[in-house]
């Protein structure tokens, strides 16, 4: 009897522990749902671990974009559009404070090409590389400047006397005012000798020069090297980051600049990686390239800075967004690649849309093993890519929100 007394005893004490537990989660979950936002407001799903920017390389990050003069080229971007909301951005101040946020900030998609797990360590390297910018560069130099002299000993240029006209064939040296008289006039004028002609001496003039040294500052126009930092190893292998662009005509003006923005935060961010190519496609209810097209890829340096003039060119003026589409054309030309080298890949998509993912796209995405980072550029939400995505980032940025750091 005793054993059966006790039984009823533990049950009880079972479902008041279970009681508590839901309990304890509920007020768990309420914390986390009430939390306050980031000053930026950046909303990040289930992040990933990055690596941690330090001060000095924050600074060179912007110190490299400044070089290759990005902060005005997307000023420049967003006020093509003619959009009050564009217009927000076509500030290169305006534009650095939110490149620099996204370093300060550091969220996952901002270091995707960082590790390489899927290729062989080798000996690591480090050396420099260089690309090439036209800047107005202002010079001091010593140069040897002619003036007059004041010691000349010959009359100056200017002495010349008139005199009147002698023969007919004469008046033709005379001004113009005088050339153009009707004949009659003319030829009354010339007998009274009221028609004045230059005197050219028989002396001729000479002006002497003296050289100066002056100290001259010269502003002209130059190509000036930007040495980036190669780094990587030497062995097989490495990372794949794909890109995939909505150019939809809804990402016009604010949406499209920040777009840009990210893509050349993550481009920059990673410039210097020797083991790491770029590919992308911009997509709407047409890609490009084409699906029969291969999609643009960066692997040398030169690849990688031509790949952000391709970018600042897109022109967004799409229809309709199919964003499940996209993902098959990029898992085809992912595994279309891994046939001949070991990759690891990982996809950042870059939209404003919702999406309703099919699950043959979840399936193959898990297994293919490429893990999607999904930054919206505004602060909707979309159920559908935060299942999705091993990152989701919101982002719903105004000029104004972004402090002025010194």
């Amino acid at each position: 009897m005793a054993s059966g007394r006790r039984r009823p005893r533990l049950g009880i004490l079972l479902k008041t522990l279970r009681r508590r537990l839901a309990r304890l989660l509920r007020l768990l979950t309420l914390w986390g749902r009430r939390r306050a936002r980031r000053p930026w407001h950046l909303r990040i799903g289930r992040s990933s671990k990055s690596r941690v920017f330090s001060r000095q390389e924050i600074a060179r990050l912007l110190q490299r974009h400044r070089d290759l003069q990005d902060f005005g080229r997307i000023a420049a971007f967003a006020a093509r559009f003619r959009l009050p909301e564009s217009d927000f951005f076509a500030d290169p101040q305006q534009v650095e404070r939110l490149i620099q946020h996204f370093t300060e900030e550091n969220p996952p998609w901002l270091t995707l090409s960082r590790p390489l797990p899927g290729g062989e360590p080798g000996i690591e390297g480090e050396n420099q590389d260089i690309l090439w910018r036209e800047q107005e560069v202002r010079e001091r130099k010593e140069m040897t400047l002619f003036v007059p002299d004041e010691t000349w000993h010959d009359r100056p240029l200017a002495s010349l006397t008139l005199q009147p006209a002698r023969r007919l064939e004469e008046v033709w040296q005379a001004r113009l005012l005088n050339r153009v008289l009707p004949p009659e006039i003319l030829l009354d004028r010339f007998q009274r000798g009221e028609i004045l002609i230059p005197v050219h001496q028989g002396i001729r003039q000479r002006l002497e020069f003296k050289p100066i040294c002056r100290t001259v500052e010269i502003t002209e126009r130059r190509r000036v090297p930007v040495p980036i930092a190669s780094e990587g190893g030497s062995g097989h292998g490495g990372q794949l980051l794909y890109f995939l662009l909505d150019y939809s005509a809804s990402m016009q003006g604010k949406s499209a600049v920040l777009a840009i923005a990210v893509l050349a935060a993550v481009l920059r961010a990673n410039l210097g990686q020797r083991n790491t190519r770029y590919l992308f496609r911009r997509y709407a209810e047409q890609m490009w390239p084409r699906v029969v097209e291969p999609p643009l890829q960066a692997r040398t340096l030169a690849e990688k800075d031509a790949l952000f003039d391709t970018l600042l060119a897109t022109d967004f003026n799409g229809s309709a967004t199919h964003v499940n589409d996209a993902l098959e054309v990029a898992l085809t030309d992912i595994a279309y690649l891994r046939r001949e080298e070991q990759l690891e890949a990982g996809l950042l998509l870059v939209t404003d849309g919702r999406a309703e993912i099919l699950e043959s796209t979840r399936l193959k995405l898990r297994a293919a093993g490429i893990a999607v980072h999904t930054v919206m550029v505004t602060a909707e939400k979309n159920p559908g890519l935060e299942s999705l995505s091993e990152s989701f980032t919101a982002l719903d940025i105004h000029p104004d929100s972004l402090p002025i750091r010194a």
